[in-house]
């Protein structure tokens, strides 16, 4: 689930819906229901993808809503006996690679918690 949050909100709002009827699909197969390689970038109202260096305190707030909004809908839609995880993809914002300096990891490059973790704990505990 390599995902953005977009700033545009009709766009958001088509994301969140689409996460929520992927969601509410696979749990209707009965099958175990896994959330793989999960990160996030950051696409503007001019659609640019932004680097960590560049988001506003907002921009990272927002972030960690949509964070808490996947975790918290996986939890609420799959039920339990189906739940076989999240997976994230990096726990830092890479500096080479996969999407270099986006701010994909819930740490930063200094290891230092971003406001995208307290979404994802946030999530976790059904906030």
């Amino acid at each position: 689930m390599h995902i953005s949050y977009y700033e545009n909100p009709a766009t958001q709002a088509n994301k969140e819906k689409h996460i929520v009827q992927m969601l509410q699909l696979m749990a209707a197969t009965g099958k175990l229901v896994k959330i793989s390689e999960l990160d996030m970038g950051y696409v503007n109202n001019q659609g640019q993808t932004l680097k960590t260096s560049e988001l506003t305190e907002r921009q990272h707030r927002n972030m960690a809503e949509f964070y808490r909004l996947i975790v918290s809908k996986y939890l609420e839609i799959v039920p339990p006996a189906q739940q076989y995880g999240i997976t994230h993809w990096c726990i830092t914002d890479p500096e080479s690679g996969w999407r270099a300096l986006e701010p994909v990891g819930l740490w930063d490059a200094s290891y230092n918690r971003k406001y995208a973790y307290a979404g994802f704990a946030d999530g976790l505990r059904g906030k």
